[in-house]
């Protein structure tokens, strides 16, 4: 990690000046980010331009004062993004069609914007950025691993890292910052189960990275790595956090006796949580673990059966269709002081109501069509595909974040959506195959010793620094 910092000393001053700009420079900011990132993609450095686009998505995230111009301006980002993209064809070529799998979905959403009504233009804004996001995240992931290989995923990685470590690090600047909740870690995130969302899918990333080149991170790393992704699951308290990382590890081991038992056991996990939400509180305390769990907080639901029960409610009201994206928002902000009387505040904490909700059944079923056929599409690549499914879809169930486009989560489930099925990433993905055993990840040696597993399928051996030498200016 220390390396990637040398070796990124560039980029790290360009994301210091947006951020000094964002905090002090007051309406500036709308003419250096924009500015910059012309000048970066002048001089031919996507993978700038892409890193630089996620931190901004961290950055929205945040609550604390200041902050609140990256909120606004990632709205300009998602067009600079887009528009780069579409003006920058010949580097892009051939292009990412995994945006096609959602075309469905896209379509109902916008016929659903028919019966908007006044919330009619955060829909547009909100369905445009969807749409954009779909269509550009893929077809830059595929492109800059083209031009820079492993080196790539192996910088965007401790990026994301390196995300994680400032959020611990910040508690010994000022705690308020990095924790709330009761002493729940959040980082540089606006609340734990944002950070527990982006550890989850930091995660997933590192380890379907991994497989795909198994020599990319010597076994220190790798302990470095895992030591700081579940110190901080543990310390956000996110229970959706820990429980999605550890069926995600399990499947994986599943899986590798059969695909079918995976799927099973999946069906399984789901019957096993409604049986554990019945009898949860007997057997946390049984097994000592109540803080981890924060049984008092669960005993209450946390509000999440309350926000359930009244998306439902509005949800049959219109079956089939809804109306619009970000229809969600615009209902429990109406509804903001009825939900507060009942014990709620905030949004409706689940991905697939929220979809149903905006877009209707139609819609929910379309989104779900274009998922299932990604991680069938990448299950031909590797079989760790339906773990992560897996991982997401429970992770969703708890979370809204996939549900909308400009958060620093959606942008990362589609750069794994894209390692996984891109054209880009076959070739190597069939030298996996080739030359690894089922779910290792890697050639191990005949003693099953150095280059074995700590973890299941995410222990590799090698050290191929991932450096961005050339100058951006």
């Amino acid at each position: 990690m220390i390396e990637y910092l040398r070796n990124n000393q560039q980029f790290i001053v360009l994301l210091l000046l947006w951020w000094l700009a964002g905090m002090f420079g007051g309406p500036l900011v709308y003419l250096i980010v924009p500015a910059t990132i012309f000048l970066i993609w002048r001089t031919g450095h996507y993978q700038l331009i892409f890193l630089g686009f996620l931190f901004i998505l961290i950055l929205s995230d945040s609550l604390q004062p200041g902050m609140g111009f990256a909120k606004t301006i990632k709205n300009l980002n998602i067009l600079l993004i887009a528009g780069i993209f579409l003006a920058s064809g010949n580097y892009f070529r051939p292009f990412n069609q995994l945006w096609k799998l959602y075309v469905p979905y896209f379509l109902v959403a916008i016929f659903c914007l028919m019966y908007a009504g006044p919330n009619l233009n955060t829909g547009i804004q909100k369905t445009l950025s969807y749409i954009l996001l779909f269509l550009a995240v893929p077809n830059y992931i595929s492109a800059i691993y083209k031009e820079r290989g492993e080196a790539f995923l192996k910088d965007m990685f401790y990026f994301l890292l390196s995300i994680v470590v400032i959020g611990i690090l910040i508690r010994f600047y000022n705690a308020e910052i990095a924790f709330s909740h009761g002493g729940r870690m959040r980082g540089i995130f606006g609340n734990p189960n944002g950070l527990g969302i982006f550890l989850i899918l930091t995660f997933l990333f590192f380890s379907v990275t991994n497989h795909l080149h198994p020599e990319m991170y010597s076994k220190n790393e790798k302990l470095f790595i895992y030591a700081i992704l579940f110190y901080s699951v543990y310390k956000t308290g996110s229970r959706s956090a820990l429980l999605a990382i550890v069926f995600y590890l399990a499947f994986i081991r599943v899986y590798k006796v059969s695909p079918f038992l995976g799927f099973i056991a999946f069906l399984s996990s789901i019957l096993g949580y409604e049986l554990f939400l019945q009898n949860y509180a007997t057997l946390i305390r049984a097994l000592g673990l109540e803080t981890v769990f924060r049984l008092d907080t669960l005993e209450e639901g946390s509000g999440r059966l309350i926000a359930w029960t009244f998306a439902w409610e509005n949800i049959q009201q219109s079956m089939f269709l809804g109306k619009g994206i970000s229809y969600d928002e615009y209902l429990m902000r109406s509804n903001f002081d009825y939900l507060s009387k009942q014990g709620h505040e905030g949004g409706v904490h689940n991905t697939y109501l929220i979809m149903w909700l905006n877009t209707g059944l139609i819609g929910l079923l379309g989104f779900l069509r274009g998922l299932l056929l990604t991680f069938i599409r990448a299950g031909k690549n590797t079989p760790i595909a339906f773990p992560v499914m897996f991982a997401v879809m429970f992770s969703i169930n708890f979370e809204p974040w996939l549900a909308a486009s400009l958060n620093p989560f959606t942008i990362l489930f589609l750069s794994i959506a894209t390692v996984l099925t891109g054209d880009a990433f076959e070739e190597q993905w069939n030298r996996v195959k080739s030359t690894s055993t089922p779910l290792s990840g890697h050639v191990e040696n005949e003693n099953g010793g150095e280059n074995g597993t700590s973890l299941p399928g995410l222990d590799v051996h090698g050290d191929k620094p991932g450096n961005l030498k050339d100058s951006w200016v």
